[in-house]
This record gives structure tokens, sequence and C-alpha cells, in this order.
């Protein structure tokens, strides 16, 4: 079986630049965003790392190899069905090819890998607006999207298949509870082409991007949304802040 092992920087790299090139309908820049994905994971494999050289005692509660293949992958979906609900995408994507077809975490049993390649996704859904997307706990009638039936059938899958016990609420499963859920939020975040930027610079640097109508990624509605969470979001890279300094 061999000891556990998570896909390296390389080879995941190559197999999203792979994939945007196959689709590269729903992606803008290729180049720049397989980039984005790989900091993403090293920077919450850095944080995460830092924090528990600081504090040893959360050596059950950070995994420096899961957050940075969630921040490999956080995007991933994005490649085959764009921004809306990618979150679901990806999570399911991982759960039910990151074994086999992806090969993200190979030795162990295939028990052990499952149950790691689940931890690796439920780090993802409580990134960003995901909650907000969802409706919050008044999901599925308020959801915001019209997105094709497929996404809500993953949703209730994996409220299931992430849950320890019985199903998760949709706060449960789009909310940023775990420290390893934080962290891969503060991740990404705080990321602007491999630097860790201040909350507020990232704020600001999302409100030109989304409000330029010459933008690519011009779009005041998703503007207007990604507001509602910003206490949310300015709470959790407080908590990360704290940890690291």
């Amino acid at each position: 079986m061999g000891e556990i092992a998570y896909i390296t920087e390389s080879t995941v790299k190559y197999l999203i630049q792979s994939e945007v090139e196959s689709n590269p309908e729903h992606i803008h820049n290729q180049i720049g965003f397989a980039q984005h994905l790989i900091d993403t994971g090293n920077i919450a494999y850095q944080v995460a790392t830092k924090i528990l050289e600081k504090h040893p005692s959360l050596h059950h509660h950070i995994h420096p190899g899961i957050v940075r293949l969630a921040g490999y992958l956080h995007d991933f979906s994005k490649i085959y069905e764009g921004d809306f609900y990618h979150e679901i995408g990806t999570a399911h994507l991982i759960v039910q090819e990151g074994d086999k077809k992806l090969e993200l975490i190979t030795g162990g049993t295939l028990s052990e890998r499952k149950e790691l390649l689940k931890a690796t996704a439920s780090i993802l859904p409580p990134d960003a607006l995901l909650y907000e997307e969802l409706g919050g706990n008044d999901y599925p009638q308020a959801a915001i999207h019209d997105c094709f039936p497929e996404f809500h059938e993953r949703t209730e899958y994996l409220r299931r298949a992430l849950s320890q016990k019985g199903i998760l609420t949709i706060e449960q499963l789009a909310l940023p509870y775990t420290l390893d859920q934080q962290i891969g939020l503060y991740a990404d975040f705080t990321n602007v082409n491999g630097k860790i930027i201040s909350p507020e610079e990232r704020i600001k640097e999302l409100e030109i991007r989304y409000n330029d109508p010459n933008s690519p990624y011009y779009n005041p509605f998703f503007n207007n949304l990604r507001r509602k969470a910003i206490p949310r979001i300015l709470t959790v890279t407080k908590v990360i802040d704290t940890l690291l300094s």
C-alpha cells in the first residue's frame, strides 16, 4: 500500500493546465488561473505549518497537506462549468473522482484515501460566497442562480457524504467553522499573484475587478453579493492573522 502521498505541485499544475487547454470556454486567463490555484495551495500550506509551529496543540485541527490540496483545486470545476456554484462542483469532483481518475492521493488504504478526499472536499464549500448563492438556510427556494439540476443534486449528495452523521445543514456545509476551512478561505482571499495582501487591499482590488465595465470579470450583481459576505470574511482573516502573529 505504501505511505500516504498527495499529488505534487508539478503534477497538479500540469493537470490544471491540460484541462484548461482542452476546455477553454470559461477561463479568461489560462496561465494566471493555473498559477492562482498553485499559489493558493502553497499559501494555505505555509499558513498551516506556521500556525502549527506557534501552536502545536492545534495539530488535530490543522492539516497542512489537506489544505494545500484543497487550495490547488479550489476553483477546478470552473474549467468545465464556470463560476456559479463552482465550490460544489469541485468538492463533488474530488469526492467522486479524486482517487482513481485524478489520483490526488496515493498510498494507504482505499478507506484512508476516501476519508482524506472528503476532508479536502469539505474545505471548499465555505470559500467566499456559496452560502449567499445557495440562499442560506432557505435553500433551495432562495438559491439565486438558475443552474442545471446537477448542481442541486451534487449539493444534496455532499450534505450527506461530508457529514459524520446524518445530513449537513446549508450553514454547516457552506460556512467556515473549522480551522482547515478558515485557512482555505484565508489563502484564497488574501492571495494576489502569490503574495499575501491585507484583506482591506483585497476588498479594494475586487471592487475594481467586478465594477469595471472593461474588466472581463465585470459583474455588479456578484459584487453586491460579495459585500454581504465581507463581515464574515474579515472575521475569518482576523482569526488566522491572530494565530499567525
